[in-house]
């Protein structure tokens, strides 16, 4: 009998997978040509507008023709039963009657607030092509003093006729630009001199003649709209700074260029060189004041106490042309270069917003997450940067993976140290391993910054506990195998005697007691219960490999014992001697009861060739006692 000589290996679980953090791609475009960034809003724009004109619910908007005869002038002639049968047919809906009376009597009384009204009404009740004729009708009446309820009328019928109009004038000019930006250009300013209140349509006509390299025209556009606009009025207003300063950055960059060179008395006097025209806009002023205080605490950080929309511009007209040389450097992939750019410009301009995003953006690429934080939680206060929060969720990933995905890493390679078989004693020491893994987890957690960081933890930790109760199970089913191949090592050479196949069977004995106690404990791994079964088996087949040896054994000294009886009557010494036939007569019928006990007892045990010599043995001890 031997042992198994079976490897017997814990079963590999996959391991969990490392955090993975997404690259931050820079979309934001700060050229004040805007290309990029017209083409994204348009895109934007234009889905919106499909959307709009696929879903546009109706708005039904009553006239109050009552009310609004109480407005009327009394012109004491005949044209007054004219404008009121207007108003009869408009609140009997008959619009198309109501507008031909109402044209009639325009053309006596041009200036008539009300009758313009109802006319603009009647067109837009009719909803044909003159949609856009009403609007022009209203356009004068919103600049013109009217009474509140006219006023509120005039208001709520532009804003409709805008609902309905502006989708369309967005799709138009969405497929006119890219062959014919002049004519998309011109036909977006015609309608937005109707309706001045489209913020939304003030930037994009805004972006597209900036495009076109009209950046004069493009700024009155910007200013009007930031004016006049009643939607997207922030983004119309900053855009308007943008432009200011791109047409003040060519006749502003030797005093620029100076400053940053710290020739400060230089940078003064190229100041007050740039043209009257220029001259006089606030910025200017505070450059001037910026490079003032330098002078007088040069060792300090210039931060001058301004509103922070002309903090903004002074920040950008200082570090903007260097924020787009390191944009077009990290482009390249020569991060280092633009690191060095953007850390000069920080420590002149801290607080710039476009600058701290710009460096978060490198310092990431860098693997230097930690420090990007810091900058875009600055640039995240811009509400006009748009990147900024999901940059800021980037880093904080990689925040994490930087102290979660060490810890993976070590779980995994503990688990794949278990290739190849494993002992009870490297099982122990592997254990032991994740136990202290397990430990840092708290830690780990309160240091998360990111909903996928602690889930990643929570997912190690269960897998962690999850291998913890498989290391014990497999150090318990291990040590058992063990102790099989050690109990099974002791008879190498095969069981010689009775003594020695009686220890055997009682070690045997034993293990199989103490399986059976290790399966009944609860919460097992299906693989578990199998290696348990298995190794149940195996015991169980020695055992009774074990009893039929100690069977054949035992027929071997019946028939040794046989033997030499023969051989002791038939020695030379015994013939000379004599015998004593009732000793002899004794020992073989001693023979025969535990022999014939033996075959009636031990049937399942008894080999083929065992049975044959014992029934060999009873029939010649049978015929020697007859």
């Amino acid at each position: 009998m031997t042992g198994t000589g079976r490897d017997h290996t814990f079963q590999e679980i996959r391991p969990v997978r490392a955090l993975q953090t997404p690259a931050f791609e820079l979309t934001e475009i700060r050229e004040h040509q805007g290309f990029a960034e017209h083409d994204r809003r348009l895109e934007e724009l234009a889905r919106e507008a499909a959307v709009q004109a696929a879903s546009r619910s109706e708005l039904l908007l009553a006239p109050l023709v009552d009310s609004l005869s109480e407005m009327t002038l009394d012109l004491g002639d005949e044209f007054e039963d004219l404008l009121e049968d207007a108003r009869a047919n408009v609140r009997e809906e008959n619009h198309t009657v109501a507008r031909e009376l109402l044209e009639e009597y325009l053309e006596r009384y041009p200036e008539h607030q009300e009758a313009r009204y109802l006319r603009a009404y009647c067109l837009f009740r009719l909803d044909g092509e003159d949609q856009e004729e009403a609007l022009r009708i209203l356009r004068p009446l919103r600049d013109e003093p009217l009474e509140a309820g006219l006023r509120d009328r005039v208001g709520e019928l532009r804003r409709e006729l805008r609902r309905r109009l502006t989708p369309g004038e967005i799709s138009a000019y969405s497929r006119t630009v890219g062959n014919d930006p002049r004519a998309a250009l011109t036909r977006l300013e015609t309608y937005l001199e109707l309706a001045p209140e489209e913020g939304t349509l003030s930037c994009l006509l805004a972006l597209g003649q900036a495009r076109d390299g009209d950046l004069d025209k493009a700024l009155a556009t910007a200013e009007r709209g930031a004016a006049e606009a009643d939607g997207d009025k922030e983004h119309v207003a900053a855009l308007a700074r943008r432009l200011r300063l791109a047409l003040l950055a060519p006749a502003v960059r030797p005093a620029v260029d100076a400053l940053k060179r710290g020739a400060l008395y230089e940078a003064r006097a190229a100041l007050s060189g740039i043209e009257p025209r220029l001259r006089d806009c606030v910025v200017l002023g505070d450059l001037d004041a910026f490079i003032g205080r330098l002078i007088v605490r040069p060792s300090e950080p210039a931060v001058p106490p301004l509103p922070a929309d002309r903090l903004e511009d002074l920040h950008s007209l200082i570090a903007e042309p260097d924020t787009q040389q390191a944009t077009r450097l990290m482009n390249a992939g020569r991060l280092e270069e633009a690191e060095n750019l953007l850390a000069r410009q920080m420590s002149l301009v801290p607080g710039f917003a476009w600058l701290n995003f710009l460096y978060a953006v490198c310092l990431l690429r860098l693997g230097r997450p930690d420090e990007a934080a810091a900058c875009a939680e600055t640039a995240r206060r811009d509400p006009t940067i748009t990147q900024a929060e999901d940059l800021l969720k980037v880093i904080r990933l990689q925040q994490d993976a930087v102290l979660i995905n060490p810890v993976v890493a070590e779980y995994v390679e503990i688990m794949q140290s278990l290739g190849g078989g494993t002992s009870a004693d490297r099982l122990g020491a592997l254990r032991s391993r994740l136990a202290l893994l397990e430990r840092r987890l708290p830690e780990l957690r309160r240091g998360a910054r990111t909903d996928a960081g602690a889930q990643a933890l929570q997912d190690l930790g269960k897998e962690i506990r999850d291998r913890l109760t498989d290391f014990g199970e497999a150090m318990a089913v291990s040590g058992l195998f063990e102790t099989y191949d050690r109990v099974m090592s002791t008879v190498q050479g095969g069981v010689r005697s009775d003594q020695q196949a009686d220890r055997l069977a009682g070690s045997l004995d034993a293990l199989a007691t103490e399986i059976k106690a290790v399966s009944r404990r609860p919460g097992q791994t299906a693989a578990t219960r199998e290696r348990l079964d298995e190794l149940a088996k195996i015991v169980s087949a020695r055992r009774g490999e074990l009893d039929r040896v100690k069977t054949s054994l035992k027929v071997s000294d019946l028939v040794r014992r046989f033997n030499r009886l023969a051989e002791e009557q038939t020695s030379p010494y015994t013939l000379l001697a004599g015998t004593d036939p009732h000793r002899v007569r004794t020992e073989l019928a001693a023979i025969l009861e535990q022999a014939t006990r033996l075959r009636r007892g031990a049937r399942s045990t008894l080999e083929d060739r065992d049975r044959t010599l014992l029934d060999d043995l009873i029939g010649a001890i049978t015929r020697t006692l007859r």
